[in-house]
């Protein structure tokens, strides 16, 4: 039974001002146009002690880069046959109109990491934007072509539209703005439309030492119609060909996906070994130590000791524009994902999530409790209907509340649908002898049982914690991954999303966190020299009694725009629950990777802040998880 992707779009996204939609096919159906006019209102100019800000009545979101002016922007997709070629896009603007304004425009706050770090970011204000007498944006409209799937779970290609109805002038303090523009798209349709004999919901792609132990996996997954095969990598490895292991397992996706029209991917495999291993082999992959490899991505964040991180997204996005295989490597150098060097897609066109067992022991507790959260939970019982948020202070108040607690609160509105309880562990509750975000009261609250948790904070592999609402000065004690052998929740499991700092890095082994104090900064490893051979992420599914039974969470450090808590790397985790609350997603997988595709629809990946924290985010867990 094929499951559908929901997608919380802006592909169908209505707006008052579209004046004329025209699809026309050209030339016995060879090639394909479509026409759009929009119509914008005034520019809406609100004036702050400082700055002043644009919005129009059609905007569907602002487009941010640090340092730079907030721009009102208006977002639209389009949806064309996969495999489209020679995409071209014209834009027509209507005549513009000059306004001057009293104060500068309000710049892009810096993004800042869990640590309170600000990434390439000297002042507020972008001097070389700020004074210059170039308009900004340069243009009117820009685009980008990706493939990848649609709301049924499709492979498309989709033409993203990101119209800029004003532009500003620094130097003279002046606004350009227009009322109407025309779109024009042509395409050439695709020659051959896919077609399946056969079709899979889940593949499992594994060493074949683990096959017997997932044999009972996938003999239930099979009667509970969720159609699911293993594909070993000793046959991939046999069967095709690539620069490196991973390109061969990808190689494989791809014709599963072309062939089989497979939903999602489990990759089953993490490190062979506790003690140590060279988990990187060069820029691009870690292979050799790795049960199933791994791809680093090489968007680095200039200061910050982060040198590429690992990105089970490279085996999702598979396709590039036209429907070509999309190696991450666009100038052919051999370094992969080189931010301002590779053009990348990054659009998922399959469900993609891992389960990084390291032997038997691990891969037999987790399908065990994959097995009874399917088969044996009581939904009917109050904890069913339970949410968790655990949050204090990240950065500073927002909205006179602790930024961390108002983003759980963001998860918790999205979530109103399917909860009846929302328990919250808050910073904010020392007052009032509520629970707040420390190892006993955070132990207690998975134990006792929950659908869901949510942790916007900040973390390492081995830990997570928050700061009082006192200040930063001080930290509240959060939890160490040693005591999530206290959590006694039994099938009482939740889906766990953490915010924090390198929580599902999933590469550590004992001697290279230990030794990690000592180490350059290529091969640091964010312990700060404790100890640990599992990270955060996949510890709380390795606990037979208890702790969860998927999560999500970032691979390297997590960011969001300073005093916007509901961007980047924060954004990506409360969609998470959007997808689940609001669309209504079915599996863990659907959850994961719609809020990858909400992400990329409503942002232009144009700054390598959205492009790390997009290529970081990382789901532990059964893809095929059902939800409900």
């Amino acid at each position: 039974m094929k499951k559908i992707v929901y997608i919380a779009v802006v592909c169908v996204l209505v707006f008052s001002g579209i004046q004329v939609t025209a699809i026309n096919k050209i030339e016995n159906n060879e090639a394909s146009e479509i026409n759009e006019i929009f119509l914008f209102s005034q520019p809406i100019i609100t004036t702050m002690e400082k700055y002043v800000t644009l919005d129009v009545k059609e905007s569907t979101g602002i487009y941010r880069d640090p340092g730079k002016p907030e721009m009102p922007m208006i977002i639209k997709s389009y949806e064309l046959p996969f495999k489209a070629k020679n995409v071209k896009i014209s834009y027509t603007p209507s005549f513009e109109y000059e306004l001057d304004i009293p104060k500068k425009i309000k710049p892009t706050p810096p993004a800042v990491t869990p640590n309170n770090e600000v990434i390439n970011y000297d002042t507020d204000e972008n001097i070389e934007i700020y004074s210059s007498s170039n308009r900004y944006p340069d243009n009117w409209f820009d685009y980008k072509v990706t493939c990848g799937l649609n709301i049924k779970g499709e492979l498309k290609t989709h033409v993203t539209i990101y119209q800029f109805p004003i532009q500003y002038l620094p130097v003279f303090n002046k606004i350009y703005y227009i009322t109407n523009a025309e779109i024009k798209i042509t395409y050439e349709q695709p020659k051959k439309p896919l077609s399946f004999e056969e079709e899979y919901d889940l593949i499992i792609i594994a060493p074949s030492r683990f096959s017997k132990g997932l044999q009972k996996l996938i003999d239930h997954k099979n009667s509970n119609n969720v159609k699911t095969m293993l594909k070993t990598t000793n046959e991939i490895y046999n069967e095709y060909t690539g620069i490196d292991k991973p390109e061969e397992i990808k190689k494989y996706i791809q014709y599963a996906k072309e062939n089989l029209n497979v939903t999602s991917i489990l990759l089953v495999g993490g490190l062979k070994r506790y003690i140590y291993a060279e988990d990187r082999e060069g820029p691009n992959h870690g292979t050799k130590a790795w049960h199933v490899p791994v791809r680093y991505t090489n968007i680095r964040k200039g200061g910050l000791q982060d040198y590429g991180a690992l990105s089970d997204l490279y085996y999702a996005d598979i396709y590039k524009e036209g429907g070509e295989f999309e190696d991450w490597d666009s100038n052919g150098d051999g370094v992969l994902a080189v931010w301002g060097e590779d053009q990348l897609d990054l659009r998922p066109d399959v469900i993609v999530a891992r389960l990084p067992c390291r032997n038997m022991l691990e891969l037999n507790i987790i399908v065990t409790k994959i097995i009874n959260y399917e088969t044996t939970t009581p939904t009917n019982e109050d904890w069913y209907k339970r949410m968790v948020g655990i949050a204090g202070m990240n950065h500073g108040l927002h909205l006179g509340q602790p930024d961390a607690e108002w983003l759980a609160d963001v998860a918790f509105g999205y979530m109103e649908p399917l909860v009846d309880e929302e328990v919250r562990v808050y910073a904010s509750n020392n007052d009032t002898g509520g629970p707040i975000p420390v190892t006993k009261d955070i132990i207690k609250a998975f134990s006792d049982g929950s659908r869901f948790v949510y942790m916007p904070g900040h973390g390492s592999p081995l830990s997570w914690a928050c700061h009082p609402v006192e200040g930063l000065s001080t930290w509240l004690e959060g939890i160490r991954s040693y005591k999530f052998w206290r959590f006694h929740n039994f099938k009482k499991l939740p889906v766990v999303v953490v915010g924090g700092c390198h929580c599902a890095q999933f590469n550590t082994t004992l001697l290279t966190t230990l030794m990690s104090r000592y180490l350059n900064n290529n091969s640091w490893y964010w312990t700060g020299g404790l100890p640990g051979s599992s990270c955060l992420a996949w510890k709380m599914l390795m606990i037979p009694w208890g702790g969860a039974i998927a999560s999500a969470g970032g691979t390297g450090l997590t960011t969001s725009m300073s005093g916007s808590p509901n961007t980047l790397n924060g954004e990506l985790a409360t969609n998470i629950f959007y997808m689940i609350g609001q669309e209504g997603v079915g599996t863990f997988g659907e959850a994961f990777t719609g809020s990858q595709l909400k992400f990329i629809d409503e942002h232009p990946i144009t700054s390598i802040l959205y492009a790390h924290a997009y290529t970081i985010w990382n789901a532990i867990g059964d893809p095929s998880l059902a939800l409900a």
